[in-house]
């Protein structure tokens, strides 16, 4: 049996899951600070608190629940993005407490920098001294937006959600994990999709050796996507398999040099009741070519 690397497997969703739920104590304690547990130093994983710390804008009001020196309160910024030479001159008890009230009393937020600035921390300090000179408070609350919905209210769907923003989505999840086939054959083909096998091109990558050919037709360099579709041994296998169902015009063409695309076109001209037994049969398929 060939090797499968098992490498970036990635964090299970139910730890992401765990995040999106302490957001939840956070999003309260800034939107609701009249509630009685607000204040109370509850630990939450540093990815929950830096995500929180990105999704939250701030319209200032009395500034009296904003944080001067972390939240996002200026042209939609906090000041560590804005001043980043002068945020790092103050002290960090300081930057956790300061709300923008007590910065903007006699201007107490000069008083919080505490190292010498150099040439660029002074461009930043009189950039934002004329921000706030023209900032003026007034008597309403603040008002804190979760950004990433219109509403501007917190949901744990949306935490949950954008946790994944930018990641690399798998298009076949579904077909794959909900299928009949074995775990083992599910976990194969989930890596040959992304290109993680232990053929001959991962292997002269890495300087370690591999054959010149393709073991099964010896005509063509080996890779994951050629043995399972492209290849002469792998295509008259198809055939093979799928003639006995009436689905032999379903065999991967030459042209075809990628597995998820050959299952996915294949599976759309299925009828809905039969695309969940194709599914099993192209990842059982794909296990027997491996292990030939």
């Amino acid at each position: 049996m060939r090797p499968i690397d098992l490498g970036g497997l990635g964090i299970h969703n139910l730890e992401i899951m765990g995040w999106a739920l302490q957001m939840r104590w956070l999003w309260i304690e800034k939107a609701k600070p009249d509630r009685p547990w607000a204040g109370l130093e509850v630990p939450v994983h540093p990815n929950t608190s830096a995500m929180f710390a990105i999704s939250i804008v701030t319209t200032v009001g009395n500034g009296r629940n904003t944080l001067f020196w972390t939240d996002r309160w200026l042209h939609g910024c906090c000041l560590e993005d804005l001043a980043p030479n002068i945020f790092s001159c103050v002290p960090l008890k300081l930057r956790r407490t300061r709300t923008v009230f007590e910065a903007m009393q006699d201007h107490t937020w000069v008083r919080d920098i505490r190292s010498a600035l150099g040439w660029r921390g002074l461009v930043e300090y009189l950039e934002l001294w004329d921000s706030m000179a023209g900032f003026v408070l007034n008597t309403t609350d603040d008002i804190h937006h979760w950004k990433f919905e219109a509403s501007g209210i917190y949901s744990t769907r949306s935490a949950y959600r954008n946790f994944f923003a930018g990641s690399i989505t798998f298009e076949p999840w579904k077909r794959l994990w909900k299928s009949w086939a074995p775990s083992k054959c599910k976990t194969f083909v989930w890596l040959a999709i992304r290109n993680r096998c232990w053929t001959a091109d991962r292997l002269e990558k890495r300087g370690l050796p591999h054959p010149d050919r393709c073991p099964l037709c010896d005509q063509e360099e080996e890779n994951v996507q050629h043995i399972l579709t492209s290849c002469v041994f792998a295509r008259q296998f198809w055939f093979e398999v799928l003639q006995p169902l009436n689905l032999s015009h379903l065999m991967p063409s030459r042209s075809i040099d990628s597995f998820a695309y050959w299952w996915r076109r294949s599976w759309k001209k299925l009828q809905k009741q039969h695309r969940k037994g194709f599914n099993s049969l192209c990842i059982l398929g794909a296990w027997i070519l491996w292990n030939i």
